[in-house]
């Protein structure tokens, strides 16, 4: 896939949207720097010109990302990204990178797990789900 193959423009289209939805999401987590790293890739395919541009609209928006509208920041994120592959198809590659960042998958958080205990086990955090099994083994 990517500069090597060909895309559709369907493809491009659901790759964009895909990667701007995970752009937007990460906007306001631990994990930002990792996503404008690939975004900064991404952008660097256009020239040191169009990396710089892109770079400061996207550090003005995600400064904002709390306040502003999610959808209309992704519609935005959907139609430079799309209109930066179109132009420089070997981002391709670079676009599928970014759009593969599930953000629903993604934990910012610290996962915990407790196996083969004979005691109480006491989890304290936010966002805690599992189940307690009490048989012995």
């Amino acid at each position: 896939m990517g500069a090597r193959g060909v895309l559709d423009q369907a493809q491009l289209v659901g790759m964009a949207g895909a990667a701007a939805a995970a752009l937007v999401a990460e906007m306001t987590k631990e994990s930002w720097a990792s996503m404008r790293s690939l975004a900064a890739r991404l952008f660097r395919r256009g020239g040191q010109e169009e990396e710089e541009r892109q770079l400061a609209r996207l550090d003005a928006d995600q400064v904002q990302a709390a306040t502003l509208d999610q959808a209309a920041l992704r519609e935005r994120w959907n139609r430079r990204l799309l209109t930066l592959v179109e132009d420089f198809p070997e981002a391709a590659d670079d676009l599928a990178a970014m759009a593969r960042r599930n953000p629903d998958e993604q934990q910012s958080g610290v996962s915990q797990s407790a196996e083969n205990n004979t005691g109480s086990v006491i989890q304290i955090g936010r966002d805690n789900s599992g189940s307690l099994n009490t048989e012995r083994r």
